[in-house]
C-alpha cells in the first residue's frame, strides 16, 4: 500500500477504530432514575467530544420507565459507538436489559445475567408495548431467532447468563485486554443519595411529613424549626418526582392525604386522620403499580406505614397543643411580655433554645447570643415560642 493510500485510509477511519482499546466508561448501577439520565448524557457528550466509543458498565435490577426510555433513545442516536458490558456477577435486569439492547454490541462475562424484563403488574397493554420495544431494539442487531429470544425477556421473563448469551450469539466475551478508559463517569455521593431516595413510597412519605410538619409549626407550636424540615422534604419530593417522570395522580393523592391528616389539628375527632391515611395508602399503591420496571420493597411499605402513623401522632399532638393554648388565659401573651426569667440553654440567632419564665419552660428565640444562665426578658410571644433579649446588668 502506498503512503498516499495509507494516509487516505487513516483520514477516513474514525479515531475510535484506530485506538480500539481506548474508550469512555459509564457505570450504570443501582436504580435507573433521573440521576442515571444526567450521568449518561454527560458521559456520551464526553465520548463524542473525544471521538471515542462509550462503554456502559451495567449492574442493575431495573428502574423507572421514563428515564429508561430517555437513555435508550440517547444511545440509539449517539454519534459514537455505544457498547454494553455486564461484568462477572453483575446483572442487566428489567430496565437494564432494554439499555443493554440499545447498545451496538453487548459484552458479558460468563457469570453475568441479562433479561427478566416483564412489566409488573403484567398488564397486557404494557406487556405488548414492552415486547415490541425489545423486539425493535434486537432487530437493529439481528434478524433471526435471537430477536425472539430477546422478546422472551419480556413475555416469559427469561434470563440468560453471559455464557448462554455468548453461545447464542447475543453477546461477546469482554476483549482479552479490556479497555483503556480515558474518562470514567460514576454517580457522586449526592447522586447516590438521590438514587437511594428514588422510591415512590419514600417520595409519598416525604410529601406527607412535609405538609404535616409545616402545618404543626404554622397552626400549633409557633417556630420550632420543624417547619423548615418539612419545607426541605417537600422540595426534595417534588424534585425527585420531576426526575422520575412519574404520573402526578398518586402524588396528588399523597398530598391530599397529608392535608387531611394535618387538618386533624383543628378537628381532633379522628375522622380526617382516617380519611387521610386511606388516601395515603391509595397513593402508595398507585405509585407501586405505575412503574412497571421498579418494584417497591416490603421495607418501603413498612417505612411508609410507620411514617403515616407518625404523621397522625404529630397531628394529634398539634391538636392537644392548640387545646392547651385555648385553655390559657386570654391575656397570657400580655402577662408574658416583659416577664423576666433565665436561659436554660444557649440561644443564638437562628438557633432556638429554652428559657424559664413565669414558672414554666418555653421555647425561645433571640436576635442576639445568650448564654445559659443569663437573665432574659420576653419581648414577643408567638404560639408557644417567646422572643427574648438579655437583661442588661446595671
Amino acid at each position: 500500500m502506498s503512503w498516499a493510500k495509507a494516509l487516505l485510509l487513516a483520514l477516513t477511519i474514525p479515531a475510535w477504530a484506530l485506538a480500539a482499546s481506548e474508550a469512555v466508561a459509564l457505570y450504570l448501577d443501582g436504580v435507573i432514575d433521573g440521576t442515571a439520565v444526567t450521568l449518561a448524557s454527560a458521559a456520551l457528550a464526553e465520548a463524542q467530544r473525544l471521538h471515542l466509543p462509550l462503554v456502559v458498565i451495567i449492574d442493575t435490577y431495573g428502574g423507572f420507565l421514563a428515564p429508561t426510555d430517555q437513555i435508550v433513545e440517547m444511545f440509539l442516536n449517539a454519534g459514537v459507538p455505544v457498547y454494553a458490558y455486564i461484568p462477572d456477577g453483575a446483572k442487566a435486569m428489567s430496565a437494564g436489559a432494554f439499555i443493554a439492547m440499545s447498545a451496538r454490541k453487548i459484552y458479558m462475562a460468563p457469570t453475568a445475567e441479562i433479561g427478566a424484563a416483564e412489566p409488573r403488574p403484567p398488564d397486557p397493554k404494557v406487556v405488548n408495548y414492552a415486547a415490541a420495544r425489545m423486539r425493535a431494539l434486537a432487530s437493529t442487531k439481528w434478524n433471526d431467532t435471537r430477536v425472539y429470544i430477546a422478546e422472551s425477556f419480556v413475555r416469559e421473563n427469561r434470563v440468560l447468563t453471559g455464557a448462554e448469551a455468548t453461545r447464542l450469539g447475543m453477546a461477546e466475551p469482554p476483549p482479552p485486554d479490556g479497555w483503556n478508559f480515558v474518562s470514567v463517569f460514576r454517580r457522586d455521593p449526592l447522586s447516590r443519595l438521590l438514587n437511594a431516595l428514588s422510591d415512590p413510597a419514600l417520595i409519598s412519605l416525604m410529601l406527607l411529613l412535609g405538609v404535616v410538619l409545616i402545618g404543626y409549626e404554622l397552626f400549633a407550636s409557633g417556630f420550632q424549626g420543624v417547619g423548615v424540615i418539612g419545607g426541605v422534604l417537600l422540595v426534595l419530593a417534588f424534585y425527585l418526582l420531576g426526575q422520575l417522570g412519574s404520573e402526578w395522580l398518586w402524588a396528588a393523592l399523597a398530598l391530599g392525604g397529608a392535608v387531611l391528616i394535618a387538618a386533624e389539628m383543628f378537628a381532633g375527632h379522628g375522622a380526617l386522620a382516617a380519611s387521610g391515611l386511606a388516601l395515603f395508602a391509595l397513593a402508595v399503591y398507585l405509585a407501586s403499580v405505575s412503574q412497571p420496571y421498579y418494584q417497591l420493597q416490603s421495607a418501603s411499605y413498612a417505612l411508609a406505614g410507620l411514617a403515616a402513623l407518625g404523621a397522625v401522632a404529630v397531628a394529634y399532638l398539634g391538636y392537644k397543643v392548640r387545646q392547651a393554648l385555648r385553655r390559657r388565659p386570654a391575656d397570657y401573651k400580655s402577662q408574658l411580655i416583659g416577664a423576666v426569667g433565665s436561659a436554660k440553654t444557649d440561644i443564638r440567632p437562628g438557633q432556638p433554645g429554652v428559657v424559664y419564665v413565669a414558672g414554666e419552660e418555653w421555647t425561645a428565640v433571640s436576635d442576639e447570643e445568650i448564654k445559659r444562665g443569663e437573665e432574659v426578658a420576653v419581648v414577643e410571644v408567638e404560639g408557644l415560642t417567646v422572643k427574648v433579649k438579655k437583661v442588661k446588668s446595671s
